[in-house]
């Protein structure tokens, strides 16, 4: 594997609480998304998000090269468990999204939606996104259109405070109950309790795929290029700072921020079969 290019660049644009990681060893290639953590709790003296993020890091290093993807999401999250107080209920844990390529297999373990894209694949098939962020985007969008309706908020600015991110904490703020679970809300993350196998996507990569992306979900649409992925990103940013449109989600763009999320890029290029 050849790294051609990575980048990553926090919120805040401060790398010390950037919760976007990207690890390439020999054998392995990963881009780690550390959950944003909105109960407020720390570790040491980091959020929850950078916290399971770390933990997956250092386990990926690790990982030999003949490994599965199963025993592979298994030593991230014995890592995490190993960090974390085991009397957390499943809401309270830190977690993180995982996105592996592996050189020996040739394929692609996803563990939430840290995205991957190659030439030729749809955007539906590496950028999923789950059931109930779409939920609490729509229920966040909703409350933002009344407020403007009403004449309480001007969704022409941003400011500091947005109600609608606040009203929509009362299904982000219970989700993670639901992380590791199954059913139509449930989802996979690293949080160091079991990921169900049937949550683990496996992909394998065609034989003629000679380039490899794998971005976090910071980026909306992951172009064949840094450029042309930041290009994207920036006009959908002017263009949607609320993040109600074609960037909608649970949070916007809050004064000071450089983006509504941290976001992780890398490609590299492929060994010929």
């Amino acid at each position: 594997m050849e790294i051609v290019e990575q980048f990553v660049l926090g919120k805040h644009g401060d790398p010390d609480v950037c919760e976007d990681a990207i690890v390439v060893t020999a054998e392995h290639a990963a881009v780690i998304d550390g959950a944003t953590d909105v109960s407020g709790r720390r570790y040491g003296n980091v959020a929850g998000g950078w916290w399971a993020m770390a933990a997956c890091r250092d386990a990926v290093r690790r990982l030999p090269s003949d490994v599965d993807p199963y025993t592979a999401v298994a030593a991230m999250t014995a890592d995490l468990a190993a960090r974390v107080d085991s009397t957390l209920t499943a809401a309270e844990r830190p977690s993180a999204a995982v996105t592996v390529y592996s050189r020996a297999r040739r394929e692609i373990w996803q563990v939430g939606d840290a995205g991957f894209a190659y030439r030729g694949l749809p955007a539906s098939v590496g950028q999923p996104r789950k059931l109930v962020d779409q939920v609490a985007a729509s229920f966040r969008a909703a409350v933002l259109a009344a407020g403007a309706a009403a004449g309480t908020i001007s969704i022409d600015r941003v400011v500091e405070v947005d109600p609608g991110q606040l009203a929509a904490r009362a299904l982000t703020g219970r989700q993670g109950a639901l992380r590791n679970s199954i059913g139509p809300y449930g989802f996979a993350a690293i949080d160091g309790r079991p990921v169900p196998p049937s949550l683990v996507v496996v992909h394998p990569v065609p034989a003629d795929v000679d380039e490899l992306v794998i971005a976090s979900d910071g980026y909306p649409v992951i172009g064949e290029t840094l450029a042309e992925s930041e290009s994207k990103l920036a006009l959908l940013l002017e263009k949607d700072p609320w993040c109600l449109a074609e960037l909608a989600g649970t949070k916007g763009v809050l004064p000071g921020q450089m983006s509504f999320d941290d976001r992780a890029y890398l490609r590299i290029r492929l060994p010929a079969r």
